[in-house]
């Protein structure tokens, strides 16, 4: 797997740096971001599609050549589920009104995805900030580029490491290809992207079962296996090529109606001192827009500051809905009127206790369709919160108030993989039923606290709210660590 943790560290902030620093060090993160293997080429397979790019000094100018060189990165993020990337958390891209939950990544589940983040990541050319867009691509790009690796094409397959790793990045080139033009609307656009894509799997699926035999000999000879698995990153990026041309295309050079509407808005917060630069997220709610307002330089430490843009909507009555971790939500109701731009102020206000890295802490916020509050998932009796990055050697002070007696509470801080050596047992433990609040301290083995709330009722129900908030000035040490799980 190559390494991609330099690039990341100097656009994602330091708690990326932690996070890309623990994928470097394996591809499995207990059994929530990573599968057990991860189609290893993804940003060479993007780039080599980039380079091929026609019009790439058009692009650049319409979206910023930093931007688009991310993109290279972003092709990474529904490996990266849950997680919090820095500014932005992956399912602020990665959960949309179409696809409300996490797919799987192979054949033939991942079917269900090409549609709903094709046409989102149209949407997003056409009404957000190039900054958003290029993240909104990321799903895309992930989810075709992986069914270009055999094994995912493979429903079932076997040894699907090898056949998915074996493969010399630097190989993947693809010069003198010209990318084609999908269609000229979103529906030929997305026929031809389903066309490219079901040859693709085809082409893979059929070097998967020429490159098994070979993987599965007792002393398998790599040398003879990279040459197959080139071959489907080639195809892959080739198809890449296709659907990124499209996308540009068609949604940088879209004609917007003559009436259509812009809203743009600035955003205060109370700082959050474990988690300075998040973006917060403004959905207009019942609709397929969101955004997130990107962090303005007059950030202090007393404040944050942030500003949001759409372009190009039906103008209509919307509720601007905002939320940032570690405030509570609001919103406010704004009318577009056609051909002009509307301004809206939201202030928010601190969330109690002040600084709860806790996403949805009381499971109020629902804005995606489903029974699950935002960001959390439920199965059985029990509901899970969003991972949270915790900082290096600081104690967390984890609590909650329990509206259902009955309720069971838990902090789980599972233990970082280290590529090859016996992952550190997790640290789980009961938040007592007195209420009185543990202190948990990170350490290099434990960078992540999830909640977890067992209860028969409806989150909301259960629980008036839980928190994790970093303990100020109190670094952990090894004396402070608490004693793990059995």
């Amino acid at each position: 797997m190559p390494n991609r943790s330099l690039p990341m560290r100097k656009s994602f902030g330091k708690k990326w740096w932690w996070l890309v620093s623990l994928l470097a060090a394996g591809n499995v993160w207990v059994g929530w971001v990573l599968p057990a293997a991860a189609w290893g080429p993804h940003p060479e397979i993007t780039q080599a599609a980039l380079d091929v790019l026609p019009e790439m000094d058009k692009w650049k100018q319409m979206l910023g050549e930093h931007n688009i060189h991310m993109l290279t990165q972003y092709c990474w993020m529904p490996d990266h589920r849950g997680r919090d990337l820095g500014p932005f958390y992956a399912d602020d891209y990665l959960l949309i009104r179409k696809m409300p939950y996490h797919i799987g990544h192979t054949m033939p589940t991942v079917q269900l995805a090409f549609e709903p983040y094709f046409r989102r990541a149209l949407q997003a050319f056409r009404t957000e900030t190039p900054t958003n867009a290029c993240r909104q691509l990321g799903p895309i790009l992930h989810f075709v580029e992986d069914v270009g690796a055999p094994p995912h094409a493979k429903p079932n397959c076997p040894h699907h490491g090898e056949l998915e790793n074996w493969v010399n990045p630097k190989a993947i080139k693809i010069e003198g290809y010209r990318p084609q033009l999908l269609g000229k609307t979103d529906d030929e656009a997305w026929q031809g992207l389903k066309r490219r894509i079901d040859g693709l799997v085809a082409f893979s699926a059929e070097r998967a079962d020429r490159a098994l035999p070979l993987v599965a000999a007792p002393k398998p000879d790599r040398s003879k296996v990279e040459p197959i698995i080139l071959e489907s990153a080639l195809e892959t990026a080739r198809v890449t090529a296709d659907m990124l041309y499209t996308l540009f295309k068609l949604g940088l050079e879209w004609q917007a109606p003559a009436d259509a509407a812009g809203l743009q808005g600035l955003i205060s917060a109370p700082p959050l001192p474990a988690n300075e630069d998040q973006e917060a997220q403004v959905v207009l709610a019942d609709t397929d827009y969101s955004t997130l307002a990107e962090t303005l330089p007059e950030t202090d430490k007393q404040q944050w500051k942030g500003r949001f843009s759409f372009r190009n909507l039906p103008p209509s009555e919307y509720t601007v809905v905002v939320y940032r971790v570690g405030s509570q939500p609001a919103s406010a109701k704004v009318k577009l009127q056609p051909g002009k731009t509307a301004q809206v102020e939201i202030s928010l206000q601190s969330a109690e206790p002040a600084g709860n890295l806790v996403y949805n802490p009381d499971g109020r916020l629902k804005l995606l369709p489903g029974p699950t509050p935002d960001r959390w998932t439920h199965q059985g009796n029990t509901y899970t919160s969003a991972p949270i990055t915790l900082k290096r050697r600081m104690t967390y002070l984890c609590g909650a108030i329990r509206k259902d007696p009955q309720a069971k509470i838990f902090f789980h801080m599972p233990g970082v993989p280290r590529g090859g050596q016996p992952t550190p047992p997790p640290i789980r433990k009961e938040l007592p039923p007195d209420g009185n609040p543990l202190e948990l301290a990170s350490d290099p083995d434990h960078m992540t606290i999830i909640v977890q709330v067992q209860s028969q009722k409806p989150l909301p129900e259960a629980i008036e709210k839980v928190w994790v908030c970093a303990v100020p000035g109190k670094a952990a040490s090894e004396k402070t660590k608490p004693e793990k799980t059995k």
